[in-house]
């Protein structure tokens, strides 16, 4: 971690080196610009030295078996480095603090003098800390590292070994992925026989590889099993395949010598040995696509191999045929239940668990997730306990310590922490930020990226903007299985994301090894000491209020803090980076926060504040304000001083709209914007904000439409867009032109404007969602939407027609249709070609429809067809329908993905405020 601590403060003082010619320059007191400029000499040679010490650092941090005096090195380092952030973000807050206001400016300039020199002298005694550091160390190589890091892997490897002795009995929930294994083995038909077995570490994707390997390897000419480590070698690797070709053939191949072959030499003897035979080779443990590049130039060519790759990496994995990659996922619960009981009650003839201990074992199943690596761990320890509940409940309350300290388990968080030490240090960064959250918590990864960007954990180049590169993070952190996905959109962006238990755990061990954040809650002793980040959950803060913090970031999960305890920690918490209150009880923020010059990010969401003061346009650096489900009606005209504002979030509440932010065009770098009231002076000078990605805005009314439409054509970057008009207004589209991809109308919309704007939407050919919230379109205005090629998702509310009929050809891409609250709707038809790709149909609150979509059966790919609320008669139908004889085989399949529902649970929600956070936030 001390990497990526130095990488993130590396990029926070290029940022402030950037300042350098112009502040020197505009100083006007000599005694200023020498001190600043003595500061920056400082600043740069401690830069340089950090470079250096940088490279060390991704070396040694990548094995857990440093040397001793290594890993304190590490740990010292790490500490330098947050004591130079300090100093860094002190400058950048004093050098604000001079430029604020006219009056007496001069008297501020001569005071921060000493200032600059204050801070040069305490970089030249951190400068000469890390001599001494280094001087302790004496060395910056590199090879001992490496070498002392082969006892790790090698114990990675008799890991994996060890897979190849297990009995038969000893494998559960492997069957399905093992048949499915042997058909992609067995397919003569596939011209690339490379298969790819991907899924997070501890998963079992060597044991299923193992178990199949061992069951078909007699039938090929050639086997051989390799595990690759993170750090390999062309040369070793080439005789590691030859020793394993050997183990399994040892008449057929020769390895005398080949420890003094090189890889000309090498080469030859694997090429004819495999010449001409049908042979499996086993590639364990892929890190990196490079291995199986190097290894595919030197097998020979047109033999009839089979090559499986097993890896943790989904860029690994997509080197196989799409048709050849499976993924290994956790356990199903009765998998892991049983797995368990093998386990932990091993000594029982039965494998059963007591009644007395089913509680507690229930509870820590639950903890592993599926994850075989752990449950087989922690069951093998707790069967060596005392078959008590005291005993069992005691494991279960310290299991996360066990995971971090308990040698006889410790090696499932060591195995996990090889995908953490992987990683750029960007990304390490990333990956512990996520631990902040809760254990099961479902973290919104439109609010995550955001406040990965506020932290200074996200680098651009080119181009790129700062939440592309985040969303790239996001993905590489799932793709490499250490993120899982609970819910994506319909171009496959992840919106919710979460950490499985156990790699939860490691993260807050970690986190808490390397002082990048502790969790404060009601199991844990009050936070000692300079900490970077808290994350208050469940508990009081006011016994840690006496705490001096060094906070970048302040989580709460908590409605119990008041806002005495909260003023205190932040009087202490200048430097404030990320203060994040959802959920909590508090009625008004403490006047601390308006001092908090360097805080980038202000989560206010499902709070009870009611209003923000004008003292919020001191927050020169905020970047993301949100707050969905405040209680706040009225915005400041301060806040139109923020121009370094990217998200401005205020959704619609109970307790009524948001009044509009006069001049809000003058922030023009918005790149989300909701929920915003419309008014004459804000549609006229919309078109200012051309950053835009998100934007929400209420209360359209029918004269507004041709100029706000006008004016939203021009946001090239435009993503989403919500738009609800005024009650009794009509919503005009003729001039509506944009290639937003997602699209929310709530209100009427004038049914002769269909037309233009369906053309206008398949020229751009980039709409993906569209949500037509009482709508009243009829027969003749639907049918021009049908031509929307690029459609995936179509929401239709408060349709006014008595037919809903789709044509041939129609709705080509439609993946999702949900049509519902048609009054006068009796029938629906989809005729034979139309919606070939449509998956989910949910019709909810027709009551007019008697009976099931005619041509339904036409659907091929449809998997869920949902009913909600339905009447009598046709309820009635499709039970009579189930039970007769004669129904053909279609129309049973569609009968079978029946579901009634009696409430609606439609994508996006039901209601303005769900369909608000629906498009501006996730």
């Amino acid at each position: 971690m001390a990497e990526a601590v130095v990488g993130s403060l590396l990029q926070k003082i290029g940022s402030a080196l950037v300042v350098e010619p112009v502040k020197t320059t505009c100083s006007f007191l000599n005694s200023e610009a020498c001190a600043m400029h003595n500061f920056f000499d400082e600043m740069k040679d401690i830069q340089e030295e950090l470079e250096t010490i940088q490279g060390f650092l991704h070396e040694a941090e990548r094995f857990s078996e440093t040397a001793a005096n290594i890993k304190k090195f590490i740990q010292e380092i790490r500490r330098v480095a947050f004591d130079i952030e300090d100093i860094v973000d002190q400058f950048t807050y004093k050098l604000n603090e001079q430029n604020r206001g006219f009056v007496a400016k001069t008297v501020k300039r001569v005071v921060h003098v000493k200032t600059w020199y204050t801070l040069t002298r305490n970089l030249r005694k951190i400068k000469t800390r890390l001599k001494n550091i280094q001087n302790r160390k004496n060395r910056y190589d590199t090879s001992g590292i490496v070498k002392r890091g082969e006892p790790q892997e090698s114990g990675r490897w008799r890991t994996a070994e060890y897979e190849h002795f297990k009995m038969e009995g000893d494998l559960t929930g492997i069957d399905e992925n093992k048949k499915k294994l042997m058909d992609m083995l067995s397919d003569e038909e596939s011209e690339n026989h490379v298969i790819s077995v991907w899924g997070m570490g501890g998963v079992g994707k060597t044991t299923l590889v193992t178990h199949v390997y061992k069951t078909v390897k007699k039938s090929f000419g050639g086997c051989a099993w390799i595990t690759v480590s993170q750090i390999w070698e062309r040369d070793q690797l080439l005789r590691k395949m030859l020793k394993a070709l050997h183990r399994e053939d040892p008449n057929g191949i020769n390895i005398d010598g080949i420890e003094t072959k090189d890889f000309l030499s090498l080469v030859p003897i694997i090429q004819n040995y495999l010449h001409n035979k049908r042979y499996l080779l086993i590639i364990d443990d892929v890190w990196t696509p490079d291995v199986w590049r190097f290894i595919r130039v030197i097998l020979p060519e047109g033999t009839a191999a089979r090559i499986i790759l097993t890896t943790r990496n989904q860029d690994v994995a997509l080197l196989a045929p799409e048709k050849q990659i499976m993924k290994v996922i956790p356990l199903k619960e009765h998998h892991s239940w049983d797995l368990f009981c093998k386990t932990a009650f091993k000594k029982n003839n039965t494998n059963t668990c007591p009644e007395e201990l089913t509680l507690w074992a229930r509870k820590i199943v639950e903890k592993c997730e599926g994850l075989p690596l752990a449950i087989l761990a922690i069951g093998g320890v707790m069967a060596c306990k005392e078959q008590t509940e005291r005993e069992w409940k005691r494991m279960w309350e310290d299991l996360q310590h066990e995971l971090a300290h308990n040698p006889n388990i410790e090696h499932v968080n060591r195995i996990l922490r090889l995908s953490f030490a992987d990683l750029s240090g960007n990304l390490k960064n990333c990956l512990l930020y996520c631990g902040i959250y809760q254990e099961d918590h479902y973290i919104n990864a439109f609010y995550l990226t955001k406040q990965w960007i506020a932290e200074g954990f996200v680098e651009t180049s080119g181009r790129r903007t700062h939440e592309e590169v985040a969303e790239d993070y996001l993905n590489e952190l799932v793709s490499r299985c250490l993120l899982q996905v609970h819910m994506r959109d319909v171009v496959e962006r992840v919106r919710m994301c979460s950490l499985h238990d156990i790699i939860h755990s490691m993260v807050v061990s970690k986190s808490e090894e390397e002082d990048f954040f502790v969790v404060y809650g009601s199991s844990t002793h009050s936070p000692r000491g300079r900490l970077r980040r808290v994350s208050i959950q469940n508990c009081h803060l006011e016994s840690a209020s006496n705490n001096e913090y060094s906070l970048r970031s302040i989580f709460t999960f908590s409605d119990k803090i008041s806002l005495n305890s909260l003023s205190i920690m932040l009087r202490s918490s200048k430097l404030l980076r990320v203060l994040d209150l959802e959920g909590t009880s508090i009625e008004k923020l403490p006047e601390e926060v308006y001092n908090l010059f360097n805080l980038h990010y202000l989560g206010l969401d499902h709070t009870g504040i009611k209003e923000l003061p004008k003292s919020i346009g001191r927050l020169q650096n905020l970047q993301f304000l949100t707050a969905e489900g405040a209680k706040i009606t009225e915005l400041p005209n301060e806040l139109t001083k923020l121009q370094r504002l990217r998200v401005l979030y205020f959704s619609p509440t109970p307790f009524g709209e948001v009044m509009p932010l006069k001049q809000i065009w003058k922030l023009k770098n918005l790149r989300v914007l909701g929920f915003i009231k419309a008014t004459d002076e804000i549609v006229r000078n919309f078109e200012t904000l051309t950053k835009l990605t998100r934007l929400a805005i209420s209360q359209i009314r029918s004269e507004h439409c041709e100029v706000f439409f006008t004016a939203t054509s021009k946001f090239s970057h435009l993503e989403n867009l919500f738009v609800r008009a005024k009650y009794g207004e009509v919503l005009q589209l003729q001039a509506l032109n944009t290639s937003a991809s997602k699209i929310v109308f709530n209100g009427q919309v004038e049914r002769t404007s269909v037309p233009q704007f369906s053309r206008s939407l398949q020229y751009h050919n980039s709409i993906r969602e569209l949500f037509l919230y009482n709508s009243g379109l009829d027969e003749n205005s639907f049918s021009c939407l049908q031509e929307i090629r690029s459609l995936r998702f179509l929401a239709l509310a408060c349709y006014e027609g008595n037919e809903l009929c789709f044509h041939e050809m129609s709705f080509l891409m439609l993946r999702e249709l949900q049509v519902w609250e048609a009054p006068h709707l009796e029938g629906i038809e989809i005729n034979k070609g139309a919606m070939p790709n449509l998956e989910e149909l949910s019709i909810f609150e027709c009551p007019g429809v008697k009976e099931l979509p005619r041509g339904i059966e036409y659907l091929p790919k449809l998997k869920l067809l949902e009913l909600g609320i339905p009447d009598r008669t046709l309820v009635e139908r499709v039970e009579k329908e189930m039970t007769e004889e004669q129904v053909s085989e279609d129309r049973m399949r569609i009968l079978r993905l029946i579901k009634f529902a009696q409430a609606a649970h439609l994508k996006g929600g039901s209601t303005d405020s769900e369909l608000d956070s629906d498009d501006c936030g996730s």
